[in-house]
């Protein structure tokens, strides 16, 4: 039999890790159908009857407009851009709601659209069917032919410089386009920078380049040059749920799905302490779902195996190298091969180079 070392770290916050820092209950808005978030931070949330603001103080939504059948919304500024009935452009600012302009732009069969400033003057991205359209609000300006199911740009970059990046999805796979300009797309090629063999539920980019994809149960995150950067784990999400950079301060924000819920993702400026903290799952006693955190104050390549009583391997929840900062593994209370473990007192052990910890929980039912 193996025997376990209990070991247990101080409670900490690493040096620019991530930490999951607010969660926003979205429960007066019945259904989302998408969000934007500008570069004052600000989130916009667009439902089948309104569009609103979140007020950061009260983390309540704020009526901007009563508007029905949207389903894109994109912000710049003081302006919000949504596409509603007929596929059609429409703006109006945040301080005059009442006056709506329609732009006389129709797309064909919108899927997503984003805003962003063209030497000062506002631009916009919507994807298509098959290709990429690159307009002013009042005028379409270039496309480029790809069969993506999302894109994400670089938050604040200059998009009339060929170097900078315009990011798409096709199936599991990440594509960056360079070459080309948002007045003229015809010279964009593109690289594969990420294929997955997990179904990705979205992904974005933050001001620095960086790409974080999202997935059931993790974020991946790639440098600027696709380079794989670690792993931030986020617990269970849902599909056709959202993962958006705030350029306000670089954060991310998460948009659960199933439970209408925006988990605002930071990174701490504080000094690490202690290498690894393993955190109390959560619930505990285990009926058939716990959620079981940790945090590393710099990027670690962690295993995270559950044990009986008497020290026999159960199941491996986690393997893969990850970030600094808090992330969270979950546990169907399943052992190996997929089966419900019965009734009786567990250990959950974290391995690492640099230490070990383990916890105790029980399963109960």
């Amino acid at each position: 039999m193996r025997r376990l070392s209990v070991l247990f770290f101080l409670v900490c916050l690493a040096a620019g890790a991530w930490q999951f820092s607010e969660e926003i209950a979205l429960s007066r808005i019945k259904q989302v159908s998408d969000l934007a978030i500008n570069v004052n931070g600000e989130i916009w949330v667009l439902s089948p009857l309104a569009i609103s603001k979140i007020d950061a103080k009260s983390n309540n939504p704020l009526l901007s407009k009563e508007i029905k059948n949207a389903r894109q919304v994109a912000v710049l500024g003081s302006s919000v851009y949504y596409i509603g009935n007929n596929n059609e452009l429409r703006v109006y600012t945040s301080e005059d709601a009442e006056n709506t302009l329609a732009t006389g732009l129709t797309f064909n069969s919108p899927t997503q659209l984003a805003a962003l400033s063209v030497n000062g003057s506002p631009g916009l991205v919507v994807l298509e069917p098959n290709r990429l359209v690159f307009a002013t609000p009042f005028e379409t300006m270039s496309s480029l032919s790809t069969s993506a199911d999302r894109f994400a740009l670089v938050p604040t970059a200059d998009y009339t410089d060929r170097r900078t990046p315009v990011f798409t999805m096709s199936g599991n796979r990440i594509f960056s386009w360079t070459g080309g300009r948002f007045l003229n797309a015809d010279n964009y090629s593109n690289r594969l920078t990420y294929s997955a063999s997990n179904s990705i539920v979205d992904f974005c980019a933050d001001r620095n380049g960086n790409l974080y994809i999202l997935f059931s149960d993790s974020i991946t995150v790639l440098d600027d040059t696709g380079e794989y950067k670690g792993k931030i784990g986020v617990g269970t999400i849902s599909r056709g749920s959202r993962i958006l950079s705030n350029p306000a301060d670089n954060s991310l924000v998460i948009f659960d799905k199933l439970t209408r819920n925006i988990q605002i993702v930071t990174q701490s400026g504080r000094d690490a302490e202690e290498l690894i903290t393993l955190n109390k799952n959560r619930p505990n006693p285990v009926d058939n779902y716990t959620e079981i955190s940790f945090t590393l104050s710099e990027p670690l390549y962690v295993t995270i195996t559950i044990y009986n009583l008497i020290g026999e391997p159960v199941k491996q929840i986690a393997k893969d190298r990850f970030l600094k900062g808090t992330h969270r593994i979950i546990w169907n209370a399943v052992d190996a091969a997929g089966n419900l473990v019965p009734n009786g007192v567990y250990f959950y052990r974290l391995e690492s180079t640099k230490g070990v910890a383990i916890r105790q929980l029980i399963v109960l039912r």
